[in-house]
């Protein structure tokens, strides 16, 4: 009968579907949004704050992510940074995955390109077993890192590290850089199991392994990973605690007790013990810090770790690291200074090897541009029975990091080393750094 229906009915009709062709189209719209907003905060949910450690926020962080973060621990701006990652959860519910991903791809020219992945070595090093790094030019793959997170509980959440790197040999290699089951109780304690870095000064909390985060395109000296020759126990499995001490907010005074297998006595093979430990002997450390309220930007901090170490055929190594630091990072200005002072007694002995070491770098954004210039000095005393880099070495690093997305930052960095009565090495890197 729709065929004898007045043409104003008939128009009627069809502005009619229309209308509510429009209104199912805004309901799919409002749909999506809605799948879009719970996603969201189903990553945000699954983003647990990693494990407190002893440092402000990265200061990529800050640029890379404008309005930058307030100076609160580095573990809660990385995990800000970790809610735009991706989330995966198994079917019926259950714990959220969250990834993000870090990479970086590096350009070097000279002996000390690259000191992160090509160990900085004197006479051959023979006792790391690798060889002196020759001048080179090379394109170079930095490191893959998989970051993982997942919060099972209100105060119950998991972080693992997976780096896929390549060595001196061009061969890839995987290693679970941290696990952490992490138990936070609230803002005085939390507790955390498994394999992390030691809270020794301050770069090796503030800094892991996604080179995004970091202004510079390398970790100072001092502060290496054991198998790139560092000197320093950066891992360790075992356990850590930190906390805010009660009736100290305007200060904001922070304590940290760890203690884990520490360091292999022996120089060959891994150094991090990660499942058998050639000792009984635990190794301890300490560290405070406090974070001014007044002072905003401002934390001051130090610790001190002890480890007795069995190197074959000697007497035991008594080793005792103390640190400390002053670093003042705002949205616009970085200013980080460390020393530590590395002590290994062979103990039914006078005799003591004390290596000092230490570092500072200054930077300043202008817009996307990021200039910095780092200073650092290392004299690892010769005949140390634990130490792997052996020798003086000093001198500038100067570059410029270039915000030039949201998420991917390119690096430039000239390097001048000298090494005691050695000449003097010269090293030119670019990276290209992001997160995804």
């Amino acid at each position: 009968m729709a065929g004898f229906l007045p043409a104003s009915i008939l128009r009627a009709q069809q502005s009619d579907q229309e209308v509510i062709q429009q209104l199912l189209q805004r309901l799919a719209e409002s749909e999506r949004r809605i799948q879009a907003l719970e996603q969201k905060l189903g990553m945000m949910s699954a983003s647990p704050a990693l494990a407190a450690t002893p440092a402000l926020p990265p200061p990529a962080v800050q640029a890379a992510a404008p309005p930058a973060p307030s100076p609160s621990d580095a573990a809660e701006a990385q995990a800000r940074a970790e809610q735009m990652g991706h989330d995966m959860q198994l079917p019926g519910g259950g714990p959220v995955l969250n990834i993000r991903g870090f990479f970086d791809f590096d350009f070097g020219t000279g002996s000390i390109a690259n000191p992160l992945i090509f160990p900085v070595a004197t006479n051959g090093c023979m006792v790391c077993g690798n060889p002196e790094t020759p001048p080179h030019t090379a394109f170079q793959a930095g490191e893959f890192d998989l970051l993982m997170t997942s919060k099972l509980s209100d105060h119950l959440s998991f972080l693992a590290e997976m780096v896929f790197g390549a060595d001196t040999t061009n061969e890839f290699g995987i290693d679970l850089e941290r696990f952490q089951l992490t138990y936070r109780q609230n803002d005085y304690f939390s507790v955390s199991t498994g394999r992390f870095h030691t809270a020794i000064g301050y770069y090796n909390t503030a800094y892991h392994h996604g080179n995004w985060f970091s202004t510079a395109e390398g970790r100072p000296i001092m502060y290496l990973f054991e198998d790139s020759g560092g000197v320093l126990p950066v891992h360790t499995v075992g356990v850590t605690m930190t906390g805010l001490i009660p009736q100290t907010g305007n200060l904001g005074l922070h304590w940290v007790a760890e203690i884990g297998n520490g360091r292999s006595s022996s120089p060959v093979g891994e150094p991090v013990q990660n499942l058998y430990s050639d000792r009984n002997y635990k190794a301890t450390n300490f560290a405070a810090y406090i974070r001014p309220e007044r002072l905003h930007g401002l934390q001051i901090g130090g610790s001190y770790y002890h480890d007795r170490i069995a190197p074959s055929g000697l007497a035991p190594v008594s080793q005792g690291i103390g640190s400390a630091y002053a670093v003042f990072i705002t949205p616009t200005w970085e200013f980080l200074n460390e020393g530590v002072l590395l002590s290994n007694h062979l103990t039914g002995t006078p005799i003591t090897f004390r290596s000092p070491m230490a570092y500072t770098q200054l930077s300043r954004k202008f817009g996307i541009y990021h200039p910095y210039f780092r200073y650092q000095y290392v004299n690892d005393r010769i005949g140390d029975p634990v130490n792997i880099l052996q020798g003086l070495f000093y001198g500038p690093s100067v570059g410029v990091r270039i915000d030039y997305s949201e998420y991917a930052a390119f690096k430039v960095q000239y390097n001048r080393l000298l090494k005691g009565n050695l000449p003097a090495a010269n090293g030119l890197n670019a990276q290209i750094a992001f997160t995804f």
